[in-house]
């Protein structure tokens, strides 16, 4: 996706800074995240790459006994003309910022998440704990993104649903992860994460408090 990215790049890029300003009065959700110490827990990895995002939500179980090579499930949100229809380019990518387009979500079971399988380097990850409630939250919200039952396009076992939402500037693959990632409690704003600067900024923070929440319920001298 690189000319969506350079023309995203060009449009705004004064927004990091301003990002870093104000994403700061994004907290976390009470009674969701991050969890109480010795509640249930569940395990998600963000992965970002040079352009994308994607969530992976580690399976229980049940689940990994109906397909043993896979450990993720993986959701992800892409412009539908660019990422399966090959329009792109220059004009593929001001369609797909500047003029709201169908979208479509991406729906699949891995052994390896986004971030360790990606052909656009360099990658990131970041792994957080939901609360129960904030688990069945955040199934319950990439469930709602999709506009009909059956796929448009299934590529490996890799399913690819139409989106309710269009995609456009306003809303790409980082502003979806991260308004998954708000109904699960965790300190994000999906209106900053318009790159993956601004995304990533938030997601080290929102890290950071999940590591001084677990140290302060550790015993003093362990």
């Amino acid at each position: 996706m690189t000319a969506i990215a350079a023309v995203r790049k060009r449009a705004t890029w004064a927004i990091p800074g301003l990002a870093i300003f104000l994403f700061g009065c994004a907290t976390p959700v009470q009674e969701l995240w991050p969890p109480p110490e010795g509640a249930p827990t569940h395990t998600i990895v963000v992965s970002l790459d040079t352009w994308h995002a994607m969530i992976a939500i580690t399976l229980d179980e049940r689940v990994t006994a109906l397909d043993r090579k896979s450990v993720f499930e993986e959701w992800g949100y892409a412009e539908q003309a660019w990422y399966l229809e090959g329009r792109q380019g220059i004009t593929g990518a001001l369609r797909a910022l500047f003029w709201p387009s169908p979208g479509v979500v991406e729906v699949g079971l891995h052994e390896q998440v986004w971030a360790a399988r990606t052909p656009q380097p360099p990658s990131e990850t970041f792994v957080f704990r939901l609360s129960e409630t904030g688990y069945v939250r955040l199934r319950r919200h990439l469930r709602s993104t999709i506009a009909a039952p059956d796929p448009v396009l299934v590529v490996d076992g890799v399913k690819f649903y139409p989106s309710k939402r269009p995609y456009h500037l306003f809303h790409q693959c980082h502003q979806y992860a991260a308004e998954a990632l708000r109904e699960a409690g965790l300190p994000v704003s999906a209106w900053w994460a318009f790159s993956r600067t601004s995304f990533a900024m938030q997601l080290r923070r929102a890290a950071r408090m999940a590591d001084e929440a677990a140290g302060s319920r550790v015993p003093a001298g362990k």
